[in-house]
């Protein structure tokens, strides 16, 4: 299903290659003078959108990235891995399951949008729950907020997919902004769920909750990329997201996401952070992204770059 947002895609400047593969970048995180050297912690892969619907190109494809994190785990210390949406519909669940599963780190399935459009949350949720309780032995603090909750937005019940864990000093946080409006355009659009049991609250809590005495120690993972403007959060939903943020802006590094198909770089300047898209596993180039981790007495930095898996 490709994304009809193209203002949201040209919202995001797209990022080019620079030497050996790595995508140059500008992060909050490296700005300033730190007490201590950084010293790397560990580094983490990033695949979004295999788009696996049934046997076929985009399941070898997803197989393929699979194979590339295993056969480079030690060369870049890869402790984990986050696949951030978009991982199947359909007659995919089982087959996307199962090519995951060959990952010898663990990994972390965050919900998409098209999952919503077609039917599937509730067997998104169970298909996956054997990971899930598989995380909570495998990383700290993992948890996975309670679902289904009441959708009074909506009607019925909604099986939001809102996750935390802790790696390091890393506070990651996966936040589930997928309308639950089924529709051509709409239902591509963030949407902050902001009523009680929902995504929003949750991300309030967790952020007043976090353990942030580094700068830089949280991290925001979705499928859909927060942004305002065309194909974003509406004008209301955006200052309510700027409040929130850009009152713990020294905290957050960035919200890593998926959807919009293309690599892709930017910082929302009002909330005081960036925003960094992985292209689709599925589509054109074949990418992972590489998340390398470092931390002193002050802050955490990041340095990371894209790879095209043969």
């Amino acid at each position: 299903m490709r994304l009809p947002l193209i203002a949201a895609a040209t919202a995001c400047s797209a990022v080019s290659e620079g030497p050996k593969g790595r995508a140059p970048h500008h992060s909050i995180s490296d700005s300033g003078l730190a007490d201590g050297p950084l010293v790397h912690q560990f580094s983490f892969a990033v695949v979004a959108d295999p788009h696996v619907t049934g046997p076929g190109e985009h399941l070898d494809r997803l197989g393929r990235a699979v194979d590339w994190i295993h056969n480079h785990r030690d060369e870049h210390d890869l402790h984990f891995a986050v696949i951030l949406g978009d991982i199947c519909w359909g007659s995919g669940f089982a087959l996307a399951h199962e090519s995951l599963n060959d990952l010898t780190i663990p990994w972390v399935p965050v919900m998409g949008d098209n999952v919503i459009q077609t039917g599937g949350a509730s067997t998104f949720h169970h298909t996956f729950s054997s990971q899930i309780n598989r995380l909570r032995t495998q990383l700290d603090g993992f948890e996975l907020a309670p679902t289904p909750v009441p959708n009074p937005e909506r009607g019925g019940e909604s099986w939001l997919q809102n996750i935390r864990f802790q790696y390091g000093d890393v506070q990651f946080l996966a936040a589930d902004w997928n309308s639950r409006q089924v529709h051509a355009f709409w239902g591509q659009t963030p949407d902050l769920h902001n009523f009680d049991g929902g995504t929003w609250p949750w991300l309030e809590g967790e952020l007043a909750a976090a353990v942030t005495a580094k700068q830089n120690s949280v991290v925001l993972l979705s499928h859909i990329p927060l942004f305002e403007g065309p194909g974003g959060l509406t004008e209301e939903e955006a200052e309510v997201a700027v409040e929130l943020l850009a009152a713990h802006e020294q905290a957050i590094w960035a919200n890593l996401a998926g959807h919009l198909h293309i690599d892709s770089s930017m910082t929302w300047e009002r909330a005081g952070i960036e925003i960094h898209v992985t292209d689709a596993t599925w589509d054109d180039a074949n990418r992972v992204r590489v998340v390398d981790v470092s931390a002193n007495n002050r802050r955490v930095a990041f340095d990371h770059w894209v790879v095209d898996v043969p």
